[in-house]
């Protein structure tokens, strides 16, 4: 069993909520869970406020006691209790004026021999200059989240596309509406993912197959630009032919450039 060190806490406990379609997340840290044995874990720290916070289980049900967070002003507050399940995100709500979290603290074990791993994702969303500001930026945030690059400042989230299994799965998303765009980024989310075929096709009806990393894995949590070729712009789908490399499934998050 995982045990925080925090002390004496009040015990409130934010409601799981439907996640929103338009969230960007990002991963910020994971929490390894054992069943044999108990020790204290070291806390998920944050680089700043955050709009909402998503809590995901990977290799096995994962129960916990409690999730606390520890605020800028120095009180704690339990965020989470239950149950996390592989491939079933759960968002926990932070209403108000409860958004600056410095870290997340677990008390969490798994049900059987197998250990498990928490994925913690945050939604930095109107708060990325207080996380650019943070004194640990450059050396950590920066990193994780590509901020500091032209590559991420102008994408705009479209749509997650999930993959399932070890094979290579199609899948396809055509909600771009005839929208102009210079050029697409594909992120996995939450796990490392392998593109076989990504193939674009156009408002003339002619269809290209798109360059994804030469072939190579995309590594969760990193942007992977896919330029579109000479002045065709009118893009209408997108087919993509991926798999998770190190996991059961992957969500693939889509975003697009204009200009």
């Amino acid at each position: 069993m995982k045990r925080s060190s925090i002390g004496v806490l009040t015990a409130v406990l934010c409601c799981a909520v439907t996640l929103p379609a338009m969230a960007a997340w990002d991963r910020i840290g994971e929490v390894r869970v054992g069943g044999r044995h108990d020790r204290d874990t070291q806390p998920v720290r944050l680089g700043g406020p955050v709009e909402g916070l998503r809590l995901e289980a990977d290799h096995n049900n994962v129960m916990c006691r409690s999730v606390v967070a520890r605020f800028g002003n120095g009180r704690d507050r339990i965020v989470f209790q239950g149950e996390l399940r592989p491939g079933q995100p759960r968002m926990v709500d932070l209403p108000g004026d409860r958004r600056n979290i410095r870290s997340l603290a677990f008390d969490c074990g798994v049900r059987g021999p197998r250990d498990a791993v928490i994925h913690v994702s945050a939604d930095v969303g109107r708060y990325r200059s207080d996380w650019q500001r943070n004194p640990d930026f450059g050396r950590v945030w920066s990193r994780m989240f590509n901020w500091g690059s032209n590559m991420a400042n102008d994408w705009r989230y479209l749509e997650s596309v999930s993959f399932e299994g070890r094979r290579d799965r199609e899948n396809s998303f055509a909600g771009w509406r005839g929208q102009d765009v210079d050029a697409v980024a594909l992120k996995p989310l939450d796990a490392d993912a392998r593109c076989s075929r990504v193939t674009a096709r156009f408002g003339n009806g002619r269809t290209q197959t798109l360059n994804v990393n030469n072939g190579d894995y995309l590594r969760r949590g990193q942007f992977y630009k896919l330029d579109l070729p000479g002045r065709v712009r009118d893009l209408r789908s997108l087919n993509m032919r991926c798999r998770a490399s190190d996991a059961r499934r992957v969500t693939i998050q889509i975003f697009t450039s204009k200009g």
